[in-house]
């Protein structure tokens, strides 16, 4: 009698109407929690290895320029130009005129004499130059593949279906996953994908972009 009940309230239109809307909600929910955890998980995948790049970036430019100081020999009061210069030259200050990307020898050897003029008598110009252009190689591409992954999620976070960069907003993102380290100071979130953003260049390559006016390479 009760299944009889049953089939026959089945067959009324409210109750088939019920059951469709019940489906629906069930449905759009699932839908809802699936969409949300995917873009949880792929956020903080994309964050995480940010966060890992930033400070693998961090610690090859380290090394390379503590073993660049440790070929000199350098007193601990003359590293702090050494690592000026290495910064420069890394940064494309010593570039040749008109070959971007090309380390001018004279230039960078001028300016490690006039810092530490010690070096003059020692034979390490050669290995100091082929040093420095794989130096600036490396931290270039580390630059380039860090600007890239920074494209890449900031593109995942506003495009997509109509509805993603809301669920994007709603899962937090840019979260506490995503830290940068500078300068004694960790930055998280938004402040850390701002600092990641920045192209890391030398003092006078910024004073040029800043003013627009262009200046001799080397006085």
């Amino acid at each position: 009698m009760n299944t009889d009940k049953i089939l026959e309230a089945l067959k009324k239109p409210k109750t088939i109407i019920a059951l469709i809307v019940a489906a629906l909600i069930l449905f759009a929910g699932i839908s809802v929690v699936g969409t949300y955890t995917s873009i949880r998980n792929e956020g903080r995948s994309q964050e995480l290895a940010m966060t890992a790049h930033w400070k693998n970036t961090q610690s090859r430019y380290g090394q390379f320029r503590i073993g660049m100081a440790d070929k000199l020999s350098i007193a601990r009061e003359k590293r702090d130009a050494i690592n000026k210069i290495l910064v420069d030259a890394v940064a494309g200050r010593y570039d040749k005129p008109n070959q971007p990307g090309t380390v001018d020898q004279q230039a960078v050897f001028s300016a490690i004499v006039e810092a530490y003029p010690d070096t003059k008598g020692l034979d390490i110009f050669d290995g100091l130059l082929k040093d420095i252009q794989a130096g600036r190689e490396a931290f270039a591409k580390d630059q380039e593949t860090m600007a890239d992954m920074v494209r890449s999620y900031n593109s995942w976070r506003t495009t997509g279906s109509f509805l993603h960069p809301t669920f994007v907003d709603w899962a937090g993102f840019p979260s506490e996953s995503l830290e940068a380290t500078a300068g004694g100071q960790t930055y998280k979130g938004q402040a850390a994908l701002d600092k990641m953003s920045k192209v890391i260049v030398g003092q006078d390559t910024g004073e040029i972009f800043d003013s627009g006016n262009d200046k001799p390479l080397v006085k």
